[in-house]
């Protein structure tokens, strides 16, 4: 009888390691791709978070009786991004339309939207303030 030596490897020792090497591979590339599209998401969003920001602040420096000729929409210098600007007198909000007690001309609610598409689908950053005349 004659045993054989158990020394080096066989072909099913090299399948089975090249089997678990592609597996730890796979795995290892599908979440670096899922970390760059996840930072590529935020940096998006983070972007449009500034645009919104830059928006408010310049309404903010601005006159409180010419605010209202800022308002409006448009697209942003060719980068994805889309701006809309609602500016609002509050005692014309819904909620304060039967209080008489707002006085019109006083305060102004400015809502700053900045939209953008990521992948297949439309994101939006939306920032809100509210600005008070100086007398």
């Amino acid at each position: 009888m004659n045993i054989k030596s158990e020394k080096g490897i066989t072909n099913i020792d090299i399948t089975v390691s090249l089997i678990i090497i592609t597996l730890f591979v796979a795995i290892i590339a599908t979440l670096m791709h899922n970390i760059n599209v996840n930072a590529k998401s935020i940096e998006r969003k983070t972007e449009a978070t500034n645009y919104a920001i830059n928006e408010i602040e310049k309404i903010k420096a601005a006159d409180f009786e010419t605010i209202d000729t800022l308002a409006g929409e448009e697209d942003i210098q060719n980068t994805g991004y889309h701006k809309k600007t609602t500016i609002t007198d509050y005692a014309d909000l819904e909620k304060n339309k039967n209080n008489h007690t707002i006085i019109s001309g006083l305060v102004k609610k400015v809502i700053v939207e900045i939209s953008y598409k990521d992948g297949n689908h439309i994101e939006t950053v939306d920032l809100s303030t509210v600005i008070t005349k100086n007398n």
